[in-house]
């Protein structure tokens, strides 16, 4: 499944996913998935480099050399294993509504929690291209409402 996704500038550097990540019980194969791209956008990580980071997470997961993006928002342009994705699914779903509640009463950050739930609603859906930014746009926006 392909993963492109860009993500609000002011997720970069914030743990609040990650953290939410942590505090859910979610299973190996969800935290497989989930930590390298959440580690991906807190970094602001190049996308010439995501791919080699994803794949080899436990490596590169200490790496503080690793490029990083310019000042617009975060770009997540991967290619993930449909095994991977599998085995992580039917776990995606609670993980998306007890991490992205978490993220509201930790942080009272909303970008966060939307697109932490919506990553996880992509990834579980396997939702085509065409469907992952307008869905985490409409999200955002419904913020500013």
């Amino acid at each position: 499944m392909r993963l492109e996704l860009t993500v609000p500038k002011s997720l970069g550097g914030q743990t609040a996913m990650l953290e939410a990540l942590d505090a859910v019980q979610a299973s190996e194969p969800t935290r497989a998935v989930l930590q390298p791209i959440l580690e991906i956008v807190k970094r602001a990580l190049s996308t010439g480099v995501q791919q080699e980071f994803f794949a080899n997470f436990e490596r590169y997961r200490n790496d503080e050399t690793l490029p990083v993006q310019g000042d617009k928002g975060i770009r997540i342009a991967l290619d993930l294993p449909d095994e991977d994705l599998e085995a992580a699914r039917g776990d995606l779903l609670d993980v998306a509504m007890a991490g992205s509640e978490r993220i509201w009463q930790t942080t009272s950050d909303g970008q966060a929690a939307a697109v932490f739930e919506v990553l996880c609603d992509i990834l579980e859906e396997a939702l085509p291209l065409s469907e992952q930014q307008p869905l985490l746009d409409a999200n955002l926006s419904d913020l500013a409402d």
